[in-house]
Order: C-alpha cells, then sequence, then structure tokens
C-alpha cells in the first residue's frame, strides 16, 4: 500500500527540490506531428503524456492528469488515463487528478470509488458547491486527498466566487476546514488571483494550496508564491501544463520552471518578496480606516472601565449598527481563531458577544459564555452554554486594557472545568493586558494595537500630528 498523498508530495518534493506540477493535459493538435505518426489517436496520446513523465519525473513534485483530456475518448481512453497514473507511481510521484467533481449521495460515492479504486489517482480535485455531502464520500478513503475549488485561475472566477458578504471564497475557505485535515483537504486558488491567495492562505495557514494559472494564463509566479506560500516556505503546488507539454524541449522547460519557483521560494523565505506583507497592511489599513468612519475610534477625553481617562476610546459596541464594517470584524477575528485549536468560542461578557456568535455561525464551532453575576432564578449558571468539563475553550475579548475582566471571566470558565489558553481580541490598547495575561498562563492574539491604529490614521490624516503625539505620550506613561 503506497503512502499517503500528502507524504508522497513532501517526499517527492524534498528528493526533486521542486514545487511545481506538470499537468497532463494532451491535447492531440498539439502533439508534434512526427510523434508516433499514423498511431491511434488515444494511442498517441498515452505514449506522449508516458515520454513526459519519462522526462520530467525527477523536476516535479506531483502530476495532475485532466481527466477530460482522456475521457474523450471512451473506454480506451479510461485505460489509458490508468496507465498514465502507474507510470507516474512507478516514477515515485503522486498524482492529483483534475476532475472537478460534485455531486452528492451515491453519485458522489460512485466518482470516488472510479477516482481511488479504478484509477487509483493520490488526491482529486472537487466542487463544494454542494457542500460537505459532496466531499465527504472522497475523505472516506484513508491516505487520499481533495482539493476544493476555492477561487479558481479563470476571468469570469469573480463574478459567483467574489460574490457575498463575506465573498464565497473566503466563506469555503473556512467552512470546508471543518469537513477534513490538513493532510486530507486542500484549495484550489488561481495564481492568477494572488490577493485571493494571500487571504485563503491568512485563513488557512497549514493547507495546501493548488495554484494554477502560472503559464499560459499569465499568473505572475513571483506574486503568487509571495502571497500563498505557508510559514515554512511551502504549501503550494505550482502546476503548469502547455509551457511545458508543448515546449521544443519538455525537459529543459521542466527544468526553468522548477529553478524560477525555487528562486521565488527563496526570495518568500527570506524576506525580499513583500507581496504578502504588502496585501497584509492594506487589509489591516481598511479595517482601521472603517473602524474610524463608524466611530468606533474616538479622541477626547474618556473614563475607561479599568477607572483610567484616555484620550482614546475603542467603541466596538457600535460596529453591530454598521453591516460592512462588522463583517471586517468578524473575518478578522476569523483569520486568528482559525489558526487555534479549540472546541467551544468563549465570548468574554458583554461586549464581546455579537462578535463571538458570528464568529461561531462563521466557523460552525458552539459558543457559550460566563456570566457577570449568577441568575438569582432560572437555571442559576454561572456559564451559558452547553460544554464538557475539560474542553476547551477560546476567549473572544472586543478591546484589552489591563485584562482583569478578561482573567475575571476565564476564572469563570476554569471553576467549571474548561480549558482557556488563548484570547483573541480586535484592539490591544498595549496597557498592560498582556502581561497580565501572560502571567495567568494564557496567550494573547490581537489583531490590531492601538500603535497600528494611530500610526494609520496619522498617514491617512485622519488625525492631527498633535493628536497623535498626545496619544503616544499617554501610552507611554
Amino acid at each position: 500500500m503506497r503512502a499517503s498523498f500528502v507524504s508522497q508530495l513532501n517526499e517527492a518534493m524534498e528528493r526533486n527540490k521542486s514545487l511545481l506540477c506538470v499537468g497532463l493535459d494532451p491535447e492531440v493538435e498539439q502533439i508534434p506531428a512526427d510523434f508516433l505518426p499514423g498511431a491511434p489517436t488515444v494511442e498517441r496520446v498515452k505514449a506522449f503524456c508516458l515520454d513526459i513523465i519519462a522526462q520530467t519525473a525527477d523536476l516535479v513534485c506531483c502530476y495532475k492528469p485532466n481527466s477530460a483530456f482522456f475521457e474523450q475518448y471512451g473506454a480506451a481512453g479510461w485505460d489509458a488515463l490508468r496507465e498514465v497514473i502507474a507510470a507516474c507511481h512507478a516514477a515515485g510521484v503522486p498524482v492529483l487528478l483534475d476532475a472537478k467533481r460534485g455531486d452528492i449521495g451515491s453519485t458522489a460515492k460512485a466518482y470516488a470509488r472510479a477516482v481511488f479504486e479504478v484509477l487509483d489517482a493520490d488526491a482529486v480535485t472537487v466542487s463544494p458547491y454542494l457542500g460537505k455531502d459532496s466531499i465527504a464520500p472522497f475523505l472516506a478513503y484513508p491516505g487520499k486527498a481533495v482539493f476544493a475549488l476555492c477561487f479558481t485561475s479563470n476571468p469570469s472566477a469573480a463574478e459567483v466566487q467574489q460574490h457575498g458578504a463575506p465573498p464565497l471564497f473566503k466563506r469555503i475557505a473556512v467552512q470546508a476546514q471543518a469537513w477534513g485535515d490538513a493532510t486530507q483537504l486542500g484549495f484550489v486558488v488561481g495564481a492568477t488571483q494572488p490577493e485571493a491567495l494571500a487571504v485563503v492562505r491568512t485563513l488557512a495557514p497549514d493547507r495546501w494550496i493548488l495554484a494554477p494559472g502560472v503559464g499560459a494564463q499569465g499568473g505572475d509566479l513571483e506574486a503568487a508564491l509571495g502571497a500563498g506560500l505557508d510559514a515554512q516556505g511551502s504549501g503550494v503546488i505550482v502546476p503548469v501544463s502547455r509551457a511545458i507539454l508543448y515546449a521544443e524541449n519538455p525537459r529543459a522547460a521542466a527544468k526553468q520552471l522548477r529553478d524560477n519557483i525555487n528562486q521565488q521560494r527563496s526570495q518568500v523565505v527570506n524576506g525580499l518578496n513583500g507581496f504578502k506583507r504588502i496585501t497584509e497592511k492594506k487589509s489591516v489599513d481598511t479595517l482601521i480606516l472603517s473602524l474610524f468612519e463608524a466611530g468606533c475610534v474616538k479622541f477626547g477625553e474618556f473614563t475607561l472601565a479599568s477607572g483610567k481617562t484616555s484620550p482614546i476610546y475603542v467603541d466596538l459596541r457600535r460596529v453591530i449598527s454598521f453591516p460592512a464594517v462588522f463583517r471586517r470584524v468578524v473575518a478578522a477575528y476569523v483569520e486568528v481563531v482559525n489558526g487555534l485549536t479549540f472546541n467551544h468560542i468563549a465570548a468574554v461578557p458583554y461586549a464581546a458577544l455579537p462578535a463571538a456568535a458570528a464568529v461561531a455561525l462563521h466557523l460552525g464551532h458552539p459558543m457559550l459564555y460566563p456570566r457577570k453575576e449568577v441568575k438569582a432564578h432560572g437555571t442559576g449558571q454561572a456559564i451559558e452554554g452547553a460544554f464538557e468539563p475539560g474542553q476547551t475553550a477560546v476567549a473572544i475579548e472586543d478591546v484589552i486594557t489591563t485584562g482583569g475582566s478578561i482573567v475575571t471571566a476565564i476564572q469563570t470558565m476554569q471553576e467549571a472545568g474548561l480549558k482557556v489558553q488563548d484570547v483573541v481580541v480586535l484592539v490591544d490598547r498595549e496597557q498592560g493586558g498582556g502581561a497580565t495575561l501572560a502571567e495567568k498562563g494564557l496567550r494573547l492574539h490581537a489583531v490590531l494595537t492601538i500603535s497600528q491604529i494611530l500610526d494609520t490614521l496619522r498617514d491617512e490624516k485622519c488625525i492631527s500630528d498633535t493628536m497623535y503625539e498626545e496619544v503616544k505620550r499617554y501610552l507611554a506613561a
């Protein structure tokens, strides 16, 4: 029995020093006329693919045959596809079948059986449009993997995949992770969509991404890698078909592409590619400016819950009255929360309740919250929601100043048997809250800091230099 797809992929990637995937999309009209002239079409197609495999097997991390280019020839094409897949395995390279299957029930089971049992592929592209029901039959095969279409490389993809709030592709990137772990489920995000690649990488930090579109479709390799590589400088499969298949020297073309990918990859790892940093800054700036415009960041003289006075006040209770801003806030929370391990979303009462509820609904996780006071009537519970002692909760708060209210809420949960290690806030006022949590063995994760907010508002001329300096002095004191 072969190793899992991800194990084979990692082994081939290390052995061949490559993130390159050769797509096997043989168009008979493009095959050189002097390649097996006179042979039956399906035989020429099969032999052409076998020749490409023989030339490139030491340069790739996987192969991606497209089933349509074989299915069009009927039973003979199906047999040819099986032989091509077997040749890939004989060369020690895993196979990701590009079939884009998407159906439910017995139909989905039949598709999965065809892909993994009859054809013996290691992974397959699937459509998530029908939800988990269309993916589950493929995930039932141990060691196999699926790549869900998320934001594809074709020009009209945005018409559907960018639609909605949050956009459909973001919804897929978040929701689909609940269907299978990182060894089972990855995403298809076009290299022609580097900003979407950056978003999906943030939402799904540990997932493999298949990034088609480099080559004939004009995807920018540098931007795609800068946006899509994970924290280890890996996690992206770069499929290229026509630019290799029909090159005068396919091996030389594959080697050049493999080396170009490695060069760009090295620049990203060494911090020389700034695309991801620029994209992340744009996203942060947009969030800050939208909060300011909604009146959620105010300047003047305010008394905080801690009793301290402040020249700046962050009032996130207002955000629920501005749906577009609220969506950005929830998306920002989701990006942070999604990288943590937990059973429950726990809101710190009461300002964080709307955001925590939205995050829980978005991620499909149960929610609870500790009460500030135990009810004298009804159930008299200290914690609202269903849970079991020993389960883990991630605490959600809007703003942290000294951290006192967060510690109190977490103590209530811990006394009830819940484990809490992580606290996620939208804004860290940088006034000692992080240190307070650390003393209690808690980890603080902040979407924004007050310094980031100040810098952006000053740079965008939303506040004067005088106000900026006043708040900075206040924070320093």
